[in-house]
């Protein structure tokens, strides 16, 4: 008798549990026609409590504090001839990728404010968007970049159609509209994730 009830009981659970699930979707009560099985989430809805993501999250906010915006922002002015307020951060800073680090920077601390509410990153991230804004303001037709020549070349050659490569680059640029999507990345970040509006204006 128990064995009949442990086969009845264990194909009863077999048949619902191979029964498929009811899906569940979210509507948004928006302008969407459709709905939705997942819904994106803002950084700063998530609280991380002690453990490896934490700490990760802690070494990243203290490296990230280390670097220098005034670093970042040399060359920047450079090209608008304004005078660096440091000296720029060397590697491919130096080369003709000059200004993604810049980029990249920005939507890091960015990202690490909605992360921490560490109110240092917001500083930082207004402080490199009015930089950026008078380096700008400086070169008069809104152009803003880091890499050695590259309004010259974009005005004098690239826009009258005079276009080469040697396979990585545009007019001897080392991939010029990679560095100046991570700019404007950063940028967008800045007015996204921190409501900071002047980085739309510059962008």
């Amino acid at each position: 008798m128990k064995l009949k009830n442990v086969l009845f009981f264990s194909l009863v659970f077999l048949v619902f549990s191979c029964q498929k699930k009811s899906e569940s979707f979210i509507s948004t009560g928006g302008p969407e026609v459709i709905t939705f099985k997942a819904l994106p989430f803002d950084l700063n809805q998530v609280k991380l409590l002690d453990g490896p993501f934490k700490h990760a999250t802690e070494l990243n906010e203290k490296s990230l504090l280390n670097y220098e915006p005034d670093r970042f922002l040399a060359k920047f002015r450079t090209e608008a001839g304004l005078e660096p307020k440091a000296e720029n951060y060397h590697g491919w800073e130096d080369e003709t990728l000059a200004g993604h680090s810049l980029g990249h920077y920005l939507s890091a601390i960015c990202m690490m404010y909605n992360t921490t509410g560490n109110k240092e990153f917001i500083n930082r991230a207004k402080y490199i968007v009015d930089e950026l804004a008078e380096c700008q303001k400086a070169d008069g037709d809104g152009y803003i970049g880091a890499f050695t020549g590259g309004k010259k070349i974009f005005k004098e050659q690239v826009s009258k159609g005079d276009i080469r490569s040697r396979g990585f680059d545009l007019n001897g640029l080392w991939s010029p509209f990679y560095t100046m999507h991570k700019i404007m990345a950063g940028l967008n970040d800045a007015y996204q994730l921190c409501g900071i509006d002047k980085a739309l204006e510059v962008n």
